[in-house]
């Protein structure tokens, strides 16, 4: 997890998920302090928390992982724009395993001036990954709405059907944006990265 925030997620993770582990990326330890303080963040052996840029992480770690979420895009006026480029997303697909994937939080619309950064985004990860979804969160029809967009890339080619049997995870997946997201906007790079431009767009 890139992004640890108030450490909810990791949290909830390991409480439903009691084989599995977890490494947060979190650049300020001070955040962590008082994640422990103030939101019950317990020591746990299956959670690796690393005090570094996200970006330093990717670009040495020697780990495989199935899943890499990413949540260091919620705020618009300090976006990492490092973890945006084609450089960092390289970095994500080599380091996950075959059936990997990548869930990433994003505040943007789809269309217009305010969804610049995402579809940005959105075509830098498809320059690589062979699927990206996106899935609305609030209004799954309304493409210029600025709300949580979650973009899900996969390294696999396998086919997806968004069913599940679980009916509010099934609930989330019908939120798949089916409609074309326009490629208006050239791919992210460590050389040209305007992502404090196309936010201001969106704010």
């Amino acid at each position: 997890m890139l992004g640890g925030a108030g450490y909810s997620y990791p949290k909830d993770f390991l409480h439903k998920y009691p084989e599995a582990t977890i490494d947060v990326v979190e650049i300020d330890p001070k955040v962590t302090e008082l994640a422990k303080k103030y939101f019950k963040l317990e020591e746990s052996p299956r959670l690796t928390i690393y005090h570094e840029d996200g970006r330093v992480f990717l670009n040495k770690t020697q780990g495989k992982y199935d899943v890499i979420f990413g949540d260091a895009f919620s705020s618009h006026y300090s976006l990492p724009y490092q973890l945006t480029t084609k450089e960092a997303v390289q970095k994500k697909y080599n380091i996950l395993n075959d059936d990997g994937m990548v869930i990433l939080n994003i505040i943007s619309a789809i269309e217009g001036e305010k969804g610049k950064f995402l579809r940005a985004e959105y075509a830098t990860y498809k320059s690589l990954f062979p699927q990206v979804y996106l899935f609305p969160v609030t209004d799954s029809g309304n493409s210029n709405m600025v709300q949580n967009i979650i973009l899900v890339a996969l390294k696999s080619e396998k086919v997806q059907t968004f069913n599940d049997s679980d009916p509010k995870l099934n609930e989330y997946l019908q939120h798949l944006w089916k409609k074309t997201v326009d490629a208006d906007i050239p791919i992210l790079t460590d050389n040209f990265a305007p992502v404090d431009y196309y936010i201001n767009k969106t704010i």
